[in-house]
């Protein structure tokens, strides 16, 4: 018996039917049935994440929207892969110290796969005028951590933008900077080094007396 028993439960278009063993990586594969008749077999993880939704006809689907005419390299949505995943595993990347150089990374089924990340995003409302955002960031790239945003909601929601609160009083890191007097960068090396707001602040206030 095991642990996690998904037989009959929904991901998607796909209905989980029967147990299928366990995978080379020691996870419990299931085969299911898609609402348009085929069946897979797919790892329990891919489908309770969302990576995988259909047998495969939900893929055919995306790629005729995503228009791959012109390969899909051409596509806007590739595009947003490739920086995603420069900016997480090249050290050469321009942004590569704000991402994968503090630990920001991409879940291995995206890194991977550009086509699990594609049928993500397509049935998670990507649109040609939304960008990706991570909802908290300090994880990385991954379904359960990743939106789809008008790019103001993107911008107010960057690392200069982050709250911090002293005795009552809550101001982004970029207005503590500019009032206390210091660089904001200071300020966020500080933070992001894991100081206490009170003494990143304190401090930061001492310099300026």
């Amino acid at each position: 018996m095991v642990k996690d028993d998904l037989v009959g439960k929904v991901f998607g278009y796909l209905t989980v039917v029967e147990y299928a063993g366990k995978s080379s990586n020691g996870h419990s594969r299931w085969k299911c049935r898609c609402i348009c008749g085929g069946e897979t077999t797919v790892q329990d993880s891919n489908l309770k994440r969302g990576c995988v939704i259909s047998c495969g006809c939900k893929r055919r689907q995306q790629a005729a929207r995503l228009n791959y005419k012109g390969g899909i390299s051409s596509t806007r949505l590739y595009s947003i892969y490739c920086n995603m995943k420069s900016r997480t595993t090249n050290p050469n990347a321009t942004a590569y110290a704000l991402y994968g150089g503090r630990g920001i990374k991409m879940c291995p089924e995206w890194e991977n796969d550009f086509t699990a990340f594609a049928q993500w995003a397509i049935s998670n409302g990507y649109q040609d005028t939304l960008s990706i955002d991570r909802i908290d960031n300090d994880k990385g790239y991954s379904p359960d951590n990743c939106r789809w945003v008008p790019m103001a909601k993107q911008f107010n929601n960057r690392r200069n933008c982050r709250k911090l609160t002293l005795h009552g009083e809550t101001k982004t890191m970029k207005e503590w900077a500019n009032e206390i007097g210091i660089p904001y960068h200071t300020l966020c090396s500080r933070i992001h080094s894991g100081w206490p707001v009170e003494r990143a602040l304190q401090e930061a206030q001492k310099c300026t007396t």
